[in-house]
């Protein structure tokens, strides 16, 4: 196993997105050295790692010289004007390749941004490179049949987790300060928490998904996965084209009147003994500080994540029907497993949306009683790569079930759901997941920025292996 290491705080690839924004405008570095940088980082890192896809180098150094002319003639668009990013290779990018991880789409050069890309260029940011992902998306551990593993920075051997996977591994390697995710059923929150970053799956439609490689568009979401809360909200923003409230409630962040609820029931049943210790110390961290943390009922979500994950099958097949099983021998042997499944029949799927709503309906009355949630983002810490079947709390699990049984409820109730770091178990990272009401992002990021604040400087994320 190896453990990243630790810059100082001078040195530019540790600045989070915050940081490097007020500095480039400071006129302390240019966008061009810090592009710069930040490509030596990733050849001389990536390839142990194989968080990117495709490397933008020419056009990350045309955005950053143009960043730097804009911030020199005082034109700055706002905070993160000349600061890196890199994009989940599900995300078109006009002129770059977009494979979505897969063989068939190898060689696809979109004509057009997405509508997220072309927010972000308007930001002003600078792209680094399309990262890694699972095949298509459909899947939680970024082990890509075409492209090879995505390795987790703290141990190269385990997952990063997915299936934004190299999205999460390029901020917490040093090759990214931030980076854009989608998540369906956790591909945001999942690797977040497993390589020790920030990850947020913002309300549904927040994030407008036009230009987007889609699995299962009634669950698809984009969000940030960053090195801090602050950095996530700001990330939204420019993703979103807005500026808005929930990046000042970053500013004071503050958990008197704050109340958490914690689920009684599933959330902490099936999890690891050391994740649950490593979110209950963070719960009495909040309560110390001024938060009220009392029980909340959830019920049995079983049903509603077996539920969630029948509806992703469905609507993955009818997005793939134009090449499979007509171009079955180009696709991985676990999207073929996924979709050569019978597909349901209109009876079983009216039954399935029934249990999401009741399921849901529970959620939402839930979170009407609390201001956030709190439960464990994932029951275990990063797998080995290639497993397949994982034992929590004494039971067998496949390892898909297990990622995404803690995350996938929320992006069927469409709410805002934020992953923390809160602590190392057995030597890897473990995340914190805060969940609110539909459009409540301002009460959640000030929540995480307020944790984020109690536990103090963290061990992670830093830019590379000792």
């Amino acid at each position: 196993m190896s453990h990243p290491s630790a810059p100082t705080s001078e040195e530019p690839l540790a600045w989070t997105m915050a940081e490097a924004g007020e500095r480039l405008a400071a006129g302390e570095l240019s966008p061009v050295e810090l592009t710069e940088a930040y490509l030596a980082a990733i050849a001389e890192r990536d390839d142990s790692v194989n968080a990117y896809l495709t490397v933008t180098a020419d056009r990350a150094r045309e955005d950053a010289v143009r960043a730097e002319q804009e911030l020199r003639s005082g034109a700055r668009r706002g905070p993160l004007h000349g600061v890196p990013v890199a994009l989940k290779d599900l995300i078109e990018t006009a002129g770059i390749r977009t494979t979505g991880g897969s063989r068939i789409l190898a060689d696809h050069v979109p004509r057009r941004d997405a509508v997220l890309a072309q927010n972000l260029r308007a930001a002003g940011t600078v792209l680094l490179g399309k990262t890694s992902t699972h095949e298509y998306a459909y899947g939680g551990t970024s082990n890509n049949p075409h492209y090879g593993p995505t390795r987790n920075p703290w141990d190269r051997d385990r997952i990063p987790g997915g299936s934004s996977g190299g999205s999460a591994a390029a901020v917490v390697s040093g090759t990214a300060p931030g980076a854009v995710g989608t998540d369906t059923c956790g591909s945001v929150r999942i690797p977040a928490a497993l390589c020790g970053c920030v990850g947020l799956k913002p309300t549904r439609g927040r994030v407008n998904l036009d230009g987007i490689l889609p699995l299962a568009p009634s669950l698809d979401h984009g969000g940030p996965i960053t090195r801090s809360v602050r950095d996530a909200a700001l990330l939204l923003d420019a993703m979103t084209g807005t500026t808005s409230e929930w990046t000042a409630a970053t500013d004071v962040p503050d958990l008197r009147g704050t109340t958490v609820g914690v689920p009684t029931r599933y959330f902490f049943e099936l999890v690891d003994p050391g994740v649950r210790a490593a979110v209950q110390a963070s719960l009495d961290l909040m309560a110390d500080a001024g938060a009220t943390v009392r029980p909340v009922d959830v019920g049995d979500l079983r049903p509603l994540v077996a539920a969630i994950f029948l509806r992703v099958g469905a609507e993955a097949q009818e997005v793939h029907r134009a090449t499979f099983p007509s171009r079955r021998e180009d696709y991985g042997p676990d999207l073929v497993e996924n979709l050569s499944r019978p597909a349901p029949t209109e009876a079983r799927l009216a039954a399935a949306e029934q249990v999401i709503a009741e399921g849901v309906a529970a959620l939402l009355a839930a979170l009407g009683e609390v201001d956030v949630l709190a439960t464990p983002t994932t029951p275990l810490t990063a797998p080995p790569i290639g497993a397949q079947r994982v034992e929590v709390a004494g039971e067998d699990l496949h390892i898909e079930e297990m990622l995404t049984g803690f995350t996938s409820a929320f992006n069927a109730a469409g709410v805002p759901a934020l992953t923390v770091p809160c602590g190392l178990v057995g030597g890897l990272p473990t995340g914190l997941q805060l969940v609110g009401r539909a459009g409540s992002e301002p009460t959640v990021v000030r929540v995480g920025a307020a944790y984020e604040a109690l536990r103090g400087p963290a061990p992670w994320p830093f830019p590379g292996p000792s």
